[in-house]
């Protein structure tokens, strides 16, 4: 969808109390995380007043009428409470271009309510078969992009 103009957009709830619905209403979202700023901008009605967005800055221009880049990151930057970096450039100056939504994800994991060691587990489990060599290229990713949002927050 996204290659063709079109959004993909996922909600995700966490609680330790029964959830009665697996969408997030209007200004109910705590955390935003987008890897094109565009599509950052696109979710904001559902970004809570004291919510987090996190994207990252490179533009994906798929679309011939693509907002004027400098409009799009003017808003983001009038965001209280945001990390907008550059997960693309991160991603290559670590040695792994192809890792860039890994960066997102650690600066987003600053904003969970999940410990870390259980981010980088689920990234063993998840890559542990394509080999450590590919746990490591992830973790580092994820763990470079945690640390821009320490940096920032």
């Amino acid at each position: 969808m996204s290659q063709r103009g079109g959004d993909v957009q996922s909600h995700l709830r966490i609680s330790d109390k029964a959830i009665h619905s697996d969408l997030i209403p209007n200004g109910g979202a705590d955390l935003i995380i987008s890897v094109e700023p565009m599509e950052s901008l696109r979710y904001l009605p559902y970004l809570s007043e004291n919510g987090w967005l996190i994207t990252n800055t490179n533009a994906f221009i798929n679309i011939p009428n693509y907002p004027d880049y400098d409009e799009l990151m003017k808003t983001i930057k009038s965001l209280p409470n945001r990390i907008a970096l550059d997960a693309d450039k991160i991603a290559k100056d670590i040695g792994s271009p192809r890792s860039m939504n890994m960066v997102v994800l650690g600066a987003a994991s600053k904003f969970l309510n999940l410990p870390y060691k259980k981010l980088e587990e689920g990234i063993q489990i998840i890559f542990g078969k394509k080999g450590e060599e590919i746990v490591e290229i992830n973790l580092n990713a994820m763990k470079a992009g945690r640390k821009i949002a320490e940096q920032n927050k």
